[in-house]
């Protein structure tokens, strides 16, 4: 059983190769055709030319409904075609979808998280900070009034001197 499914394998491999080389051949033939026809019409004076792809250029192959000819897409130009829809398909839908979420995000309320406890701790923090803010400006104060009784007995001598007794 084995000997039969082996010795159809390598048939079926070669009967692939031989086919595709057939298809390289005809296409090739179909090429050389298509370039002596166009020589031809251009030699007459028909004025037109015909592009025949290169031999390495993809090429897919499109039966419309009705219609017995082949036409040739470039593969480039079918990945543009479905580029460009994509990109739709983005406008139409993505976009509403992420303003949809960026006004979400803006409407959100931000909660503050803080509980009652800690509310009150954080006032009586406050008042404290205000009281030492107002005694350290009268300190301040008291010390700017000093510095300026100092500066005015220093001009004046401290003691009158003593004059010796006679």
């Amino acid at each position: 059983m084995q000997n039969g499914t082996n010795a159809q394998a390598p048939d079926a491999a070669t009967l692939r190769a031989q086919i595709r080389e057939q298809v390289r051949q005809q296409v090739q033939a179909a090429r050389d055709q298509a370039k002596t026809a166009a020589q031809q019409a251009a030699q007459q004076g028909g004025g037109t030319s015909i592009e025949v792809p290169s031999p390495n250029a993809p090429v897919v192959v499109v039966r419309p409904p009705g219609t017995d000819g082949d036409i040739f897409i470039p593969q480039r130009a079918e990945h543009i075609a479905i580029e460009f829809f994509v990109m739709v398909v983005a406008i139409f839908f993505v976009v509403p979808i992420a303003r949809a979420f960026a006004r979400r995000i803006d409407k959100t309320p931000v909660s503050s998280g803080l509980d009652a406890g800690l509310t009150s701790q954080l006032q009586r923090i406050e008042n404290n900070v205000d009281s030492m803010a107002i005694e350290i400006e009268r300190i301040s104060e008291a010390q700017r009034y000093m510095v300026r009784l100092q500066s005015e007995r220093a001009g004046q001598p401290a003691l009158a001197p003593k004059q010796p007794a006679s």
